[in-house]
Protein backbone atom coordinates (compact mmCIF):
# COMPACT_ATOMS: atom_id res chain seq x y z
CA UNK A 1 0.00 0.00 0.00
CA UNK A 2 1.04 4.03 -0.75
CA UNK A 3 2.06 5.53 2.76
CA UNK A 4 0.33 8.87 1.16
CA UNK A 5 -2.09 9.89 -1.83
CA UNK A 6 -1.15 12.39 -4.36
CA UNK A 7 -4.17 13.14 -6.95
CA UNK A 8 -3.29 16.39 -9.28
CA UNK A 9 0.34 17.25 -10.43
CA UNK A 10 -0.27 20.52 -9.00
CA UNK A 11 -0.74 19.18 -5.89
CA UNK A 12 2.13 20.94 -3.31
CA UNK A 13 0.89 18.05 0.02
CA UNK A 14 -0.08 14.88 0.25
CA UNK A 15 -2.27 12.70 2.52
CA UNK A 16 -1.09 10.38 4.49
CA UNK A 17 -2.84 6.71 4.35
CA UNK A 18 -1.13 5.75 7.48
CA UNK A 19 1.44 6.99 10.19
CA UNK A 20 4.27 8.55 9.00
CA UNK A 21 7.72 8.48 10.96
CA UNK A 22 10.33 11.59 10.93
CA UNK A 23 13.25 10.24 8.86
CA UNK A 24 10.98 8.00 6.36
CA UNK A 25 11.27 8.59 2.89
CA UNK A 26 8.67 8.84 0.54
CA UNK A 27 8.26 8.56 -3.18
CA UNK A 28 5.40 10.45 -3.78
CA UNK A 29 3.84 12.03 -7.02
CA UNK A 30 7.12 11.71 -8.82
CA UNK A 31 8.86 13.40 -5.91
CA UNK A 32 10.97 12.27 -3.14
CA UNK A 33 10.15 13.74 0.58
CA UNK A 34 11.49 12.87 3.70
CA UNK A 35 8.77 12.94 6.77
CA UNK A 36 10.33 15.84 9.16
CA UNK A 37 7.72 15.26 12.01
CA UNK A 38 4.92 12.88 12.81
CA UNK A 39 2.32 13.11 10.61
CA UNK A 40 -1.24 10.90 11.45
CA UNK A 41 -2.82 9.01 8.45
CA UNK A 42 -5.47 11.53 6.85
CA UNK A 43 -3.01 14.44 7.72
CA UNK A 44 -1.05 16.21 4.90
CA UNK A 45 2.54 16.15 4.34
CA UNK A 46 4.42 18.98 2.39
CA UNK A 47 5.99 17.95 -0.44
CA UNK A 48 7.94 20.90 -1.51
CA UNK A 49 8.48 24.15 0.39
CA UNK A 50 5.78 26.54 0.89
CA UNK A 51 6.22 30.03 1.53
CA UNK A 52 4.24 31.82 3.98
CA UNK A 53 1.23 33.02 1.98
CA UNK A 54 1.39 30.50 -0.89
CA UNK A 55 -1.76 28.36 -1.94
CA UNK A 56 -1.92 25.18 0.00
CA UNK A 57 -3.09 22.73 -3.04
CA UNK A 58 -4.85 19.49 -2.55
CA UNK A 59 -6.96 17.26 -4.54
CA UNK A 60 -5.93 19.93 -7.45
CA UNK A 61 -7.81 22.65 -5.51
CA UNK A 62 -6.18 25.04 -3.18
CA UNK A 63 -7.53 24.40 0.64
CA UNK A 64 -5.97 27.57 2.01
CA UNK A 65 -2.88 29.47 2.51
CA UNK A 66 -0.09 28.75 4.70
CA UNK A 67 0.30 30.43 7.79
CA UNK A 68 4.05 29.84 8.46
CA UNK A 69 7.18 28.72 5.90
CA UNK A 70 6.89 25.46 5.64
CA UNK A 71 9.47 22.81 4.51
CA UNK A 72 9.39 19.63 2.83
CA UNK A 73 8.04 16.69 4.75
CA UNK A 74 6.46 19.06 7.34
CA UNK A 75 3.57 18.08 8.64
CA UNK A 76 0.84 20.91 7.15
CA UNK A 77 -2.47 21.68 9.49
CA UNK A 78 -3.97 23.86 11.51
CA UNK A 79 -1.08 25.05 13.24
CA UNK A 80 0.90 26.45 9.65
CA UNK A 81 -2.93 26.73 7.38
CA UNK A 82 -5.03 29.30 7.50
CA UNK A 83 -8.14 27.95 5.40
CA UNK A 84 -10.00 30.29 3.43
CA UNK A 85 -13.23 27.92 2.75
CA UNK A 86 -16.48 29.76 4.61
CA UNK A 87 -14.87 33.08 5.45
CA UNK A 88 -17.19 35.95 4.66
CA UNK A 89 -14.02 38.61 5.83
CA UNK A 90 -12.32 37.75 2.81
CA UNK A 91 -12.66 38.80 -0.37
CA UNK A 92 -13.30 35.87 -3.34
CA UNK A 93 -10.44 34.77 -4.95
CA UNK A 94 -10.50 34.91 -9.22
CA UNK A 95 -11.91 32.06 -9.99
CA UNK A 96 -9.13 29.29 -11.49
CA UNK A 97 -8.72 28.69 -15.47
CA UNK A 98 -7.62 25.02 -13.94
CA UNK A 99 -10.18 22.30 -14.06
CA UNK A 100 -11.32 21.54 -10.43
CA UNK A 101 -11.10 17.74 -9.81
CA UNK A 102 -14.14 15.51 -7.97
CA UNK A 103 -16.28 18.39 -8.52
CA UNK A 104 -19.28 18.72 -10.91
CA UNK A 105 -18.93 21.68 -13.84
CA UNK A 106 -19.98 24.86 -12.81
CA UNK A 107 -22.33 25.14 -16.38
CA UNK A 108 -25.51 23.83 -15.12
CA UNK A 109 -26.08 23.23 -18.34
CA UNK A 110 -22.81 20.85 -19.10
CA UNK A 111 -24.38 18.64 -15.62
CA UNK A 112 -26.30 15.15 -16.28
CA UNK A 113 -30.04 15.53 -16.74
CA UNK A 114 -31.45 14.05 -13.08
CA UNK A 115 -33.89 11.48 -13.30
CA UNK A 116 -37.17 11.89 -11.55
CA UNK A 117 -39.10 8.89 -12.71
CA UNK A 118 -38.47 6.92 -9.54
CA UNK A 119 -37.64 9.17 -7.29
CA UNK A 120 -40.40 10.48 -4.65
CA UNK A 121 -41.08 14.31 -3.92
CA UNK A 122 -40.97 15.85 -0.04
CA UNK A 123 -44.77 16.95 -1.48
CA UNK A 124 -45.47 13.02 -2.36
CA UNK A 125 -44.35 11.87 0.81
CA UNK A 126 -46.59 14.72 3.01
CA UNK A 127 -49.56 13.60 0.75
CA UNK A 128 -49.21 10.38 1.62
CA UNK A 129 -49.12 11.65 5.64
CA UNK A 130 -52.58 13.25 5.72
Amino acid sequence: MKAALVISDRDNVATALEALEPGRVLEIGGVTVTVAEPIASGHKIALRAIPAGEAVIKYGSSIGVASADIKPGSHVHTHNLASSRGRGDLSAPPASTQPRLAEPPDDPAARPAASNSSATTSAEVRKGQS
